[in-house]
């Protein structure tokens, strides 16, 4: 006979159906009940994920940590996870999920001198394909999750789930029901039947849950009744440990989908998490940049109160849309806390190494305020410094909060500028100055504005542009006059019309959907579309052209800036809606020119293929359609949506969907609220697909973008000019840049993106060391660069 491993646990949802203070109250109760029952049952056992939950018990009630501590000491507490909470595992970022472990593992190390083995998200909706590689790399050998059901995925049970790097952890999928109670008490025959069919041993999962909750005492009286040689109080380090040498089916995939609505629902929430990840990691950047370049201390206390507001912000039902509004307005106030640290971070940090930098030269050392807000020196020009936080040189349009009669580099080039509306009206006051800069990898330049001099020449127009195109030496763009829809997008360099009809802006139904979309696979339902109602050419200068289209259906209007900058292919598109409809979706259409279309799309750490079969799909900044024979076709990169489709080689991107908050079923009334009412603001950019690591390049530089500082005249010990770091192979990016836990270096964190084995030459002048590794396809690799420039290898601990 097989055996049966129970797992007395108690799901809890920090929130959802309610707010995170009542979730907290409800952990300490569900902590305090397992210890209860541990005093009034020798052979109870207790599992519990989370890091949070320890540390809001510890800080709360210190007296009923200590008595956890004594119990994980004696065996029967079990700590799985790993993790801050159970977070969705498609939407953050990588570096996110390995905070998740750093965080994590490390607190449980310190407080209870154990760390995680097995991972733990029972309750999230979907999990991405290179979690394997980060469990692993977190200390966990092991995974356990439930959704998606068999009925979602048929895989088995229990089998070893493999990255593409060839990592992998043995995975089981609880049966059933995760939080098995009196009312459920057939679950254990079923468990047991599925156990001996499959002749393998399997876990049932015990305790009331979502709520808390946990074992009650007529639950483990009831236990108590049934055949002990088959059901045993067990954890689930032991039952990895007794299935480790048993043959398991590879499964290289995804494990993918349960809840597709999810990675639509609450759109304002998902553009938070995505900008606050962009934001804290450009922070921790800029705090190394300062505290090599100018000494300062790195806040490290700060950023990491930043990261676990992010993270606490990752819980599934919180990121994934499906709590009470309630919930999304605490969860505002975390995120702002997390913007609020990261912004005064990167400003301290620029203006110290700004101030640094010697602006002066050999001029003398006079600055004039003649302008009411730009200090000058027309001899030498106002210095503007720009900070570049990727990891590759960039050229990037800059705005700058002033008219000048002309921007020259330090090398003494006169660039391009262009006068356009700034954000304010003021009185003879609406104007700032847009002109390129080109900035090293995490680095920056100055260059020099002047406010009096007249110009040395005007700059030729090199754009083509007439009523309803926008054009350069690249591409041509065309527009409907009808719609005020993108009919052309001609890539001249390739010789090729990226599009096979004109784009749109179409509306599904979602009335039959609760907020989860549960059992539903795609969204096809057609409303209707958005009409154009005008198109204007709204900008033509000699840096950039920009088309304003507005369109409408019934009572939401969608505005939209078009924007082609001289030298650049892509389209950068910067959107507005205000948005009235109500069980409906809105998406935005893309028919590709390609005769046997394929899709990709970026999940944390990588890539991978989806369908083109028109069901809803999950991805991160970017997706494409390409075609399979000449490798060719259409990128879109986006600022915070994570839904979408492809149908033959039509892409849609999933823009917004007005469900009921938390409607999970229910019985509709006039009390129901409804989300995405109102003015919603996103970005997205059009581009011709060429590679891998130029269409993730392109996506970053929409969400990371290059920051100035307009600054004084003064002596200073740096150059006006600095590159941080060099990196030989464009398939290597940087995740992240850091100092390390310990404060005895930095972290340095890459990734491979093109799936390809790749040897490479990391350059590092910022940290004063060069050093050649040798990557396998899709690998993360984490570095260690101490205070005397030695570099070791380190996982995503820091251990």
């Amino acid at each position: 006979m097989k055996t049966i491993y129970l797992i007395g646990n108690a799901h809890l949802d920090p929130v959802w159906l309610w707010r995170w203070q009542e979730g907290f109250a409800e952990i300490k109760a569900t902590f305090k009940s397992a210890l209860d029952r541990m005093r009034e049952f020798d052979d109870f056992q207790f599992t519990s994920a989370c890091a949070l939950y320890y540390e809001w018990v510890e800080k709360n009630e210190p007296a009923l940590f200590e008595e956890i501590k004594q119990r994980v000491k004696e065996g029967r507490w079990h700590i799985v996870g790993g993790w801050f909470i159970q977070p969705d595992c498609n939407i953050p970022c990588g570096e996110s999920f390995a905070r998740h472990g750093l965080i994590s593992q490390r607190y449980f190390m310190d407080k209870f001198g154990v760390f995680a083995k097995t991972g733990y998200n029972v309750d999230s909706f979907g999990h991405h394909a290179n979690l394997p590689q980060i469990l692993k790399k977190s200390g966990m050998d092991n995974y356990v999750y439930m959704r998606p059901g068999k009925h979602e995925k048929d895989i088995p049970s229990l089998f070893k789930w493999e990255s593409t790097d060839g990592s992998f952890v043995n995975t089981f999928r609880i049966p059933l029901f995760y939080n098995i109670n009196l009312e459920r008490m057939d679950t254990f025959d079923k468990i047991n039947n599925m156990a001996q069919n499959e002749d393998i041993d399997y876990m049932a999962f015990y305790g009331v849950g979502n709520h808390g909750g946990g074992a009650t005492v007529k639950l483990l009286d009831a236990i108590h009744e049934m055949d002990r040689e088959i059901f045993v109080f067990s954890n689930c380090d032991e039952y990895f440990d007794m299935v480790a040498d048993l043959p398991m089916q590879s499964i290289k995939d995804d494990l993918q989908f349960h809840a597709k609505g999810c990675y639509s629902a609450h759109s304002k929430i998902k553009h938070d998490n995505r900008l606050c990840e962009h934001n804290v990691l450009t922070a921790e950047k800029f705090a190394v940049l300062s505290k090599k370049l100018c000494n300062t201390t790195y806040p490290k206390k700060k950023l990491t109160k930043a990261w676990k507001n992010i993270l606490f912000n990752q819980f599934h039902d919180i990121l994934g849309g499906c709590s009470i509004k309630d919930a999304y307005t605490d969860a505002a106030y975390l995120h702002g806390e997390a913007m609020s640290i990261s912004e005064q971070t990167i400003n301290f940090d620029m203006q110290k190494i700004s101030w640094n930098i010697d602006t002066l030269g050999d001029a003398k050392p006079t600055g004039e305020k003649d302008d009411w807000k730009i200090w000058e020196n027309e001899e030498i020009g106002t210095p503007v410094v720009v900070f570049n936080p990727l990891p590759w040189k960039i050229k990037s349009g800059i705005q700058v909060n002033a008219q000048a009669k002309k921007i020259m580099s330090e090398e003494g080039e006169n660039l391009p500028i262009q006068i356009i509306r700034g954000k304010q009206t003021n009185v003879n006051d609406k104007f700032d100055t847009l002109f390129m800069a080109e900035v090293p990898a995490l680095g920056y330049a100055t260059y020099r504005m002047f406010l009096k001099s007249e110009k040395e020449k005007d700059f030729e127009n090199p754009f083509y542009t007439s009523e309803y195109v926008l054009e350069n030496k690249l591409v041509r763009v065309s527009f409907d006059k009808i719609s005020g829809e993108i009919s052309s997008y001609f890539d001249k360099s390739a010789g090729m019309e990226l599009l096979s009809d004109t784009l749109s802006a179409v509306l599904m139904d979602d009335t039959q959907n609760d907020t989860w979309a549960h059992d539903r696979k795609n969204f096809k339902d057609r409303l209707g579309e958005f009409c154009g109602e005008s198109i204007k050419l709204i900008e033509n200068g000699p840096v950039r052209s920009v088309m304003r289209t507005v369109s409408k259906y019934k009572n939401s209007i969608l505005y939209r800036d078009y924007i082609l900058y001289a030298d650049k292919v892509e389209i950068e598109v910067q959107a507005r809606v205000d948005f009235f409809e109500k069980h409906a979706i809105l998406k935005l259409q893309f028919p590709v020119n390609t005769a046997k279309p394929k899709a990709l799309c970026e999940i944390p750490y990588g890539f991978i293929e989806r369908k083109t079969d028109g069901d809803e799909q999950v991805c991160a900044q970017w997706f494409c359609v390409k075609d399979e024979q000449s490798n060719c076709g259409l990128g879109i990169a986006n600022n915070s949506k994570y839904s979408f489709d492809v149908e033959g080689s039509t892409a849609s991107l999933t823009v917004l969907r007005s469900a009921i908050f938390a409607d999970h079923f229910g019985e509709r009334d006039e009390f129901c609220e409804f989300m995405e009412q109102g003015m919603q603001e996103f970005s997205y950019m059009l581009f011709p697909h060429i590679s891998i690591e130029e269409t993730t390049k392109k996506a970053y530089e929409l969400n990371v973008k290059a920051r100035h500082i307009v600054e004084t005249f003064h002596k200073g010990t740096l150059k006006t000019q600095f590159c941080g770091i060099d990196i030989s192979a464009n398939n290597i990016i940087v995740s992240a840049l850091k100092q390390s836990e310990d404060e005895n270096g930095f972290i340095l964190r890459l990734v491979e993106i093109k799936n390809k084995d790749t040897k490479v030459r990391i350059n590092i002048p910022l940290l004063n060391t060069e050093f050649e590794t040798e990557f396998s396809h899709n690998e993360i690799k984490t570095f260690l660069i101490d205070d005397k420039s030695n570099v070791r290898e380190v996982n995503l601990i820091e251990w």
